[in-house]
Formats: C-alpha cells, sequence, structure tokens
C-alpha cells in the first residue's frame, strides 16, 4: 500500500485538485497556501474524533474562510489544535 504522501499519491492529487480548479474557476494559488495545513486537519480528524467527519470539517473551513473573511490556513490550524486531544482517545 501506497503511503499518504507517496510521490505518485500526491500527483494523483494535484492533478485532481487543478480539475477540480479548473471546473470550478478557482485560482490554483488557494489551495496552494493551504493545502499542507488541511491535509493535516484531515488527517487529525480522521484518526480521531471522526473519519467521516474529516472532509466535512474541511469543507467548513473552506465555507468559515469564504463567509466570514477568514484566513482557512488559521482556521484549519486552529481547529486542528481542537481535534489533537481525541487522537489519544480509544
Amino acid at each position: 500500500m501506497a503511503r499518504k504522501d507517496d510521490p505518485e499519491v500526491m500527483a494523483k492529487m494535484e492533478a485532481w485538485l487543478a480539475v477540480v480548479n479548473e471546473e470550478l474557476g478557482l485560482d490554483p494559488a488557494l489551495i496552494d497556501a493551504t493545502k499542507r495545513p488541511l491535509l493535516k486537519l484531515i488527517s487529525t480528524v480522521a484518526h480521531g474524533p471522526s473519519r467521516p467527519g474529516a472532509p466535512l470539517t474541511a469543507f467548513l473551513v473552506g465555507y468559515a474562510a469564504a463567509a466570514q473573511g477568514k484566513n482557512p490556513e488559521e482556521l484549519a490550524m486552529k481547529l486542528n489544535k481542537l481535534a489533537e486531544p481525541y487522537l489519544s482517545e480509544e
């Protein structure tokens, strides 16, 4: 099984994100600035509070950033800290 940071896996992710950015008419620089914090948040939530909640948490970060004019990178880091204590729970 490939590691999550495997170059081939990451290349597929980059290709997919390029398609999504094109389809949604978004500037690719937006995801470049927030990709690492969002991936970390998704991993923390998936292995902590809720696996199915991970992508929805990322959606909420984007929604809050757009609706409230907040920095998505800062929101992702804030929620990551909120989710970290769940990693040690069984």
